[in-house]
């Protein structure tokens, strides 16, 4: 080989070279700089075939991701106090599982690229429960709390996934913690009235496929905690979430699964006083599909519920009642809605609580 044929191959390397480590995505590599984060064309429209809504009311733009921070796992932002529908199925490799959404504030992540960090710099966590064969709508709604300069620590010291709401055991989700996820900086409004802090550990139920909620039996398990201002000469808050007294805990509620099988199609909602939201965050039961309400039964362990209606979108004088009902805690029911027949409810099973370990997807990192 000659000289010039030589250079020519060097060339041709190099180029080679070059083009694998910009990386196949338009996040690039794990390894992007800031600089490179600052040029990264964001996607910020809805994506077709999307079954994941994200309500963004932080007055801030924000980057998602599905699992931990890093750029193959991205899924593009959400503008600030808009909503954005996202397909995330390309970046989970599972048939079905559950990840943790995290979101970080863009201006951070332009700033930062890939040295992002979960502990210090995301925002909000949410946990998503997918199936490729059965994809289901689900909705998050990042609270206008979060994205603040106030801080507070927080750890999960169990096996569990931790909701994290606010004011009241029932109250909005401020965010998730991923199990034994530790020196988490949450960073919040300031108030000076501080916040209530009530925990709700979430755990997979093999037996039902569904992920059940376990919540402490007392009021006093929720930590009341004022987040301090960065640089306050105030010590910055801890919080440490555990089941040490775990023989304390239940599950609160049963789970109905409404299943739509109108024909001709049609969606329709569940109705109990008002419009009820199912555990994926959706008030519309679409035709075809089922989706997962709690049937909160008041602590205790079975709880008489005769008000509970369908309705078909037609006005309250259609609505249908579903057969009053006896609900056991920590069971699964289902009611099938079927024009021209009263709901039924059938027992199916009882939660499996022996290994409430919860495991996620794309936790790993490169």
């Amino acid at each position: 080989m000659n000289l010039k044929q030589m250079l020519r191959s060097l060339a041709t390397l190099i180029v080679v070279l070059s083009t694998v480590g910009c990386g196949s995505t338009p996040w690039g590599s794990q390894d992007s700089s800031a600089k490179e984060a600052a040029k990264l064309n964001v996607r910020w429209d809805n994506d077709s075939g999307g079954t994941l809504t994200i309500e963004n009311n932080l007055k801030e733009d924000l980057i998602l991701f599905a699992g931990s921070i890093n750029n193959r796992n991205n899924l593009g932002g959400v503008r600030k106090q808009s909503t954005r529908v996202v397909n995330f199925f390309d970046k989970v490799e599972a048939n079905d599982g559950r990840f943790l959404l995290r979101a970080a504030k863009a201006s951070v992540y332009r700033n930062k690229g890939s040295s992002l960090n979960s502990e210090t710099d995301v925002v909000y966590g949410g946990l998503v429960a997918f199936d490729r064969s059965k994809p289901r709508n689900t909705t998050i709604i990042i609270q206008q709390a979060l994205g603040g300069d106030a801080e507070i620590l927080m750890q999960n010291d169990t096996n569990m996934a931790v909701q994290i709401r606010i004011n009241q055991p029932n109250g909005p989700v401020l965010t998730t913690l991923a199990p034994f996820e530790r020196n988490k900086i949450v960073y919040l409004e300031l108030n000076p009235r501080g916040y209530h802090f009530f925990p709700v550990f979430q755990y997979y139920d093999k037996a039902n496929g569904i992920v059940q909620s376990l919540m402490p039996k007392s009021l006093a398990d929720g930590v009341p905690m004022r987040p301090v201002a960065p640089g306050s000469r105030e010590r910055r808050p801890e919080i440490n979430f555990n089941t040490t007294n775990r023989a304390e805990m239940f599950s609160p509620f049963a789970s109905l699964l409404v299943s739509n099988e109108i024909v001709p199609q049609r969606g329709i909602f569940l109705i109990k006083g008002s419009t009820m939201v199912s555990r994926n965050g959706n008030e519309m039961i679409n035709p075809g599909w089922e989706e997962i309400f709690e049937l909160d039964l008041q602590k205790q362990s079975s709880y008489p519920i005769s008000d509970l209606q369908i309705d078909f979108g037609t006005g309250a004088s259609e609505r249908v009642a579903v057969e009053a009902y006896t609900y056991e805690a920590e069971w699964t029911y289902r009611v099938s809605v079927k024009r021209g027949e009263l709901p039924k409810i059938q027992r199916l099973r009882r939660a499996d609580s022996s290994n409430m370990a919860i495991e996620l997807v794309n936790e790993n990192t490169w």
